[in-house]
């Protein structure tokens, strides 16, 4: 594989990821918890819990915050094989921003804001644009909410890290060892099940789009952050119409920095060449 097609491989992993997981779609119920990795935060789950009193236990350990740095691995596993780290940084609800990194230098990169979500790589000075609305016009989810999912956090368009806020929004029901909450606005363009294991923590997301594809988000056990518990992995497999994917992110939780007041800093490269949207899709699949 080509550093030119690795890279727009690469890209494809989160356009992708989030382009399987955000468009309406419906629950499926037949996700499995993740291995249990890393160190988990505390638990306080009972046996006497209602599920709702579960799932506001997992809420009540959610914590406000504005921004957060942390080195990031990403890894695809089909259809390529690549691995490659990078430095990611989030301002909530404002900018995501990562950098991909060999041997010490910047060989490409990610930037997303409320507007559009930019991928380039640099050996080849080419840039893929896309309109965020594209990713977010269908699904009612914000760039709040894309955070949330990649970060292993119950998300719901419009209430922002408030207990009080998310625990009315979901349907909450006992499925066995595991927690099922579904949206409740059924009127809202999507419809997403969270799956909780009775530890209450948050183990994956499954989705199905119709006449489209699904996804699944498996979740490593939270780590104890300043914003709360937040998952240090997430294992993803996807299959959007023709394409299929396996890919997976893993977060340095551990020596990330939060809430430093940091600012947008919409630093892209300038003269590069564009290339189509559809065309970083199909690279996907290309034998290069």
């Amino acid at each position: 594989m080509t550093r030119r097609t690795s890279l727009i491989s690469l890209s494809a992993i989160f356009c992708f990821c989030i382009l399987a997981m955000l468009p309406a779609c419906r629950s499926s119920r037949n996700a499995s918890p993740p291995g249990l990795t890393g160190q988990p935060v505390a638990s306080a789950a009972d046996s006497n819990l209602s599920p709702k009193e579960q799932f506001k236990t997992l809420l009540n350990g959610y914590r406000p915050w504005s921004d957060v740095s942390m080195s990031v691995k990403c890894s695809l596993r089909s259809p390529k094989n690549l691995t490659i780290s990078g430095k990611a940084t989030m301002i909530r609800g404002r900018e995501i921003r990562i950098s991909f990194r060999m041997l010490g230098f910047e060989v490409g990169g990610l930037y997303a804001d409320t507007d559009s979500i930019y991928f380039y790589e640099k050996l080849n000075r080419t840039i893929v644009v896309e309109s965020m609305s594209r990713l977010t016009t269908a699904s009612g989810l914000d760039l709040s909410d894309i955070q949330d999912v990649l970060l292993g956090r119950v998300t719901y368009p419009g209430a922002r890290d408030s207990a009080g806020s998310l625990a009315g929004k979901f349907r909450v029901s006992d499925d066995g060892d595991k927690i099922i909450l579904t949206p409740k606005a059924s009127a809202l363009p999507w419809h997403y099940t969270l799956l909780c294991v009775p530890e209450t923590v948050l183990s994956s997301l499954s989705i199905a789009m119709p006449g489209k594809g699904e996804a699944q988000c498996s979740y490593a056990v939270p780590l104890a952050t300043d914003a709360g518990p937040v998952s240090p992995s997430a294992d993803i497999s996807a299959r959007y119409g023709k394409q299929s994917l396996e890919a997976s992110f893993k977060w340095s939780l551990e020596t990330a920095s939060w809430n430093n007041g940091l600012s947008p800093a919409r630093n892209l490269p300038k003269g590069y060449r564009r290339i189509p949207f559809a065309q970083l899709i199909k690279s996907l699949g290309s034998k290069q």
